[in-house]
């Protein structure tokens, strides 16, 4: 008997059936998101033999895969700029519109005032009072997650900064602080009354537009010499003199320059009126023969000494000068007229007043003549009571050799 080839004809089950129109369905959708850029979930379905895996839907914009960043494309003040404005206001600028509610730059040290955006492409910063003297201020707009987004979630790639410097202060203001403290031997007084200043309410827009007032010499007896050192809302040696005198009894270094932590220090001081607990000393060098060293405080002379200033080719400096550094004992060393070379040890109360000349102690056989190679030099134990004196600040003139047509 031949056997025929058996045919069979299996019928599909109903769950067969449903996993079939599942999966075909779960492809439909799986080719539909892409197409409409949605990211899928992963759900299992289908039956127990035949398990097929497709992502179920989730919101995901094409706007959060950007394939590209934001960026700055200017800052205002421009970066290194110096002598800014103390009310300036500060501009950013993106190359694309910044989304409401974004990260904000921040200024530090900081400035109070607020951020705005102006237009779509810029935040602008409007101070409500004015930034500290000489004060170098820092502009950082963040980058990343939490930084500085576009409205199409674009991100800054990495922080930028920049810096620029405020101008300086008035000097006729240091002048008057400077003078209300007893710094310097004028006093002054402000036209119109103001309510007390404290610390805890210190007012910057002063130190820019000073307000108006009048000085007047403190001491009826002021040396004429002293008198025509000073000029009002000038920058000259009695004004940075009595500058250095306020850092170092602040405790800050005596720099000759104005730095940014004095003008904080001198509001505070102006505040809390801590007055200058040395008074004010004066030193006039006369090379009239003998010549001598002569100590002015508050209005009285209150020693004398005879002296020794530089012979002809060292002389001493002449003109108005301000000591800017002291030593109880020190070494100083140089070169003779001849070309050679001296080293003296332990030279005794010695205040720099101009380069390497100063006022100190020195052992001679005589005083009262030319003989030094620059400095003015005294008897050491008159030395020793003219450090007690003189302070850093204080104010050195020298006057000419009589018949000198020396400045």
């Amino acid at each position: 008997m031949t056997r025929g080839r058996r045919t069979s004809t299996r019928r599909s089950t109903p769950a067969a059936r449903w996993a079939h129109r599942v999966v075909r369905t779960g492809e439909v959708l799986l080719a539909a998101a892409v197409v409409a850029g949605v990211g899928l979930a992963a759900v299992h379905f289908g039956t127990a033999n035949d398990r097929r895996v497709v992502l179920s839907a989730e919101h995901h914009p094409a706007a959060a895969t950007t394939n590209h960043t934001l960026r700055v494309t200017s800052i205002s003040p421009a970066a290194g700029a110096s002598a800014v404005s103390p009310t300036t206001t500060v501009e950013v600028r993106f190359s694309e519109p910044v989304v409401r509610g974004s990260a904000l730059p921040s200024i530090n040290p900081p400035i109070p005032g607020r951020w705005t955006r102006v237009g779509h492409s810029e935040l602008r910063f409007t101070p409500s009072a004015p930034a500290m003297p000489l004060v170098t201020e820092t502009i950082t707009v963040p980058a990343g997650r939490y930084g500085v987004r576009a409205d199409d979630g674009a991100e800054l790639a990495s922080s930028v900064t920049s810096r620029f410097q405020v101008r300086d202060g008035s000097i006729l203001r240091l002048q008057q602080v400077l003078a209300q403290l007893g710094y310097l031997p004028l006093t002054w007084t402000q036209s119109a009354a103001t309510p007390p200043a404290s610390s805890g309410n210190i007012d910057l827009t002063e130190l820019y537009q000073p307000p108006t007032g009048q000085f007047a010499w403190r001491y009826p007896s002021t040396p004429p010499t002293l008198q025509a050192a000073w000029k009002v809302g000038v920058d000259n040696h009695m004004t940075t003199g009595a500058m250095v005198a306020f850092e170092v009894k602040d405790g800050l270094p005596g720099y000759t320059s104005i730095r940014p932590q004095m003008w904080s220090a001198l509001l505070t001081a102006e505040a809390d009126q801590t007055m200058n607990p040395e008074g004010y000393t004066y030193a006039l060098v006369s090379q009239t023969q003998p010549e001598s060293l002569t100590l002015w405080h508050d209005g009285t002379v209150v020693y004398t000494s005879v002296a020794n200033t530089g012979i002809a080719q060292t002389p001493t400096p002449v003109g108005n000068f301000f000591v800017y550094r002291r030593f109880a004992s020190t070494t100083m060393e140089g070169s003779n007229p001849n070309g050679s070379y001296y080293v003296d040890h332990g030279v005794r109360w010695v205040n720099y007043f101009d380069g390497g000349a100063a006022i100190h102690g020195f052992i001679r056989a005589a005083y009262g003549f030319p003989q030094s190679l620059g400095c003015v030099e005294l008897p050491v134990s008159h030395a020793a009571i003219a450090w007690k004196w003189i302070h850093y600040g204080t104010v050195v003139t020298v006057l000419p050799e009589p018949g000198s047509t020396a400045a």
